[in-house]
């Protein structure tokens, strides 16, 4: 400022700059010269002050800080001891003017502007949660977010696989829910540990998100969707139990599945699979042939199911040992297998057919005993094949043959020509039997010695044999007609 009457008004204040750090701005006022004006620009927010010494005798002045329309927003008068005006000012220009009031005054103002201390956000911790307790049924609250409280969270607990829905209701700005699982405890909202989110940007101000969910603990976090908005709000959260009933929960691997032990009959079981579980597995023993019903009902999600024969016991799921899948991808959200299969252990391995995706399912399996009554197992060559013995009358047996056991050897002999009928009953495929007779005694089947064969492609699943024969040792094999298709099937050799 000068000592004269050019920059009297705002428009022809004098122009100091861009004000980072401190200034000097001197000048004089009096009689000739009764106000200075000055305009000083801050290029971001900033810490802002200015000082005017003591001003001794009668002389007195009043220092006033304007924004750029001219409008006060602080101002002090001159006294005995120095004078300051502190303010916290954002980015944009700014005026300073030095009125005489008494006397006349040489003044030196001093002024600083340091960049603002951005706020520190909150720390977005789940330890100051509303503790809600175990859920179950519905809770309501309102409250408050917004400037001074940008985030609300709430825990509740959850003691049987559920499905959650949580829903805001805001009054005068829309809002963000997210479910939480904090999964590695450390008491932080991490990018992977956000189940579900919802916002909402019409008119209707509602958020909502509904999840299916195993037992645990759980966080609900509410803000608003643009964090210059408040609001009040309602929250209700409603959880609706499905009746798990699988302890301990199965687990992920073979080696980890839940052990049913030797099984016929029916079982039920409820649980749930998903973000937070990739997959249930089960096991289970059978003692006789039976045929298996396995069907998986998810109650969001489709599922995909599988049956597995660890053939090398060596706790992995290889190319060849997943005996059958379904995977359904309609909205009917069930899935779907049946088998017939030998005795032996196996596994059933229920996951998402979506891995972003989870549900709640219900498992039913049934396992149909078939009554097998061959002892031992037929082999799978004419060296190793189940010997009769002398054939007279009827011989009846029970058995299975497909993907883990290709075919069945039965050997006999006739110490008298004989007619022989052979029938082959299947349950659920067709099969093919050959009569073979191994003239050459070399334990191979070679071209001229399958005597009679029979493959039927009917809806009866019935192989006929019925053949004139020679005193001597016969074999009869029995495999399914197409590979890669199994079937508890009945034989019968009459003569």
């Amino acid at each position: 400022m000068s000592i004269s009457n050019k920059d009297n008004t705002l428009r022809n204040a004098r122009n100091v700059g861009t004000l980072s750090g401190s200034k000097r701005i001197g000048g004089f006022i009096g009689s000739r010269d009764k106000i200075d004006f000055a305009k000083f620009t801050l290029s971001g927010a900033s810490e802002f002050g200015l000082t005017l010494g003591r001003v001794t005798g009668r002389a007195s002045a009043r220092v006033t800080l304007r924004n750029s329309s001219g409008a006060v927003l602080e101002n002090f008068k001159s006294g005995a001891k120095p004078k300051t005006i502190a303010a916290s000012l954002a980015a944009g220009s700014y005026y300073i003017s030095v009125q005489s009031l008494k006397g006349n005054i040489n003044y030196n103002l001093a002024a600083l502007a340091t960049p603002a201390t951005p706020p520190v956000p909150p720390v977005e911790g789940l330890s100051s949660a509303v503790d809600i307790g175990v859920l179950s049924g519905t809770y309501t609250n309102q409250d408050f977010v917004g400037t001074t409280d940008p985030v609300d969270f709430y825990k509740f607990t959850l003691n049987d696989v559920a499905n959650l829905q949580a829903r805001v209701t805001s009054s005068s700005a829309n809002t963000r829910v997210q479910l939480i699982r904090d999964g590695n405890g450390n008491g932080l909202v991490d990018n992977d540990e956000i189940l579900a989110s919802g916002t909402n940007f019409s008119s209707t101000f509602l958020s909502s998100a509904t999840q299916d969910l195993p037992s645990g603990a759980y966080f609900i976090r509410v803000e608003p969707s643009n964090t210059s908005a408040s609001t009040v709000y309602q929250l209700n959260l409603v959880a609706t139990p499905f009746g798990g009933n699988v302890s301990p929960d199965p687990g992920n691997t073979l080696p980890t599945a839940r052990d049913l032990g030797v099984f016929s009959g029916t079982l039920l079981t409820k649980d749930y699979v998903g973000q937070l579980d990739a997959n249930d597995t089960y096991k289970f023993t059978l003692t006789d042939i039976a045929n298996l019903q396995i069907n998986v009902k998810g109650s969001s999600s489709n599922t995909r199911i599988q049956l597995i024969r660890d053939i090398n016991s060596n706790g992995l799921i290889d190319n060849d040992e997943a005996l059958a899948s379904d995977s359904n991808t309609s909205s009917t959200f069930l899935s779907s297998i049946t088998q017939d299969v030998p005795s032996g252990a196996y596994f059933i391995k229920v996951e998402t057919s979506n891995t972003s995706n989870s549900s709640l399912y219900e498992l039913n399996l049934v396992a149909t005993p078939f009554g097998g009554n061959v002892s031992p197992d037929p082999g799978n060559t004419l060296p190793t094949a189940r010997d009769i013995g002398v054939l007279s009358g009827t011989f009846s047996a029970k058995e299975h043959v497909g993907i883990i056991d290709s075919d069945d050897f039965y050997k006999f002999t006739l110490n008298n020509a004989a007619t022989l009928q052979a029938r082959v009953t299947a349950t659920s495929t067709n099969t093919r039997i050959d009569l073979i007779r191994d003239t050459n005694g070399n334990g191979l089947i070679d071209n001229n010695e399958v005597v009679e064969s029979d493959t039927n492609s009917s809806t009866t699943f019935l192989s006929n044999i019925t053949e004139d024969l020679q005193a001597g040792t016969y074999f009869v094999r029995v495999r399914p007609q197409t590979t890669r298709r199994s079937t508890n099937y009945t034989l019968s050799l009459t003569v």
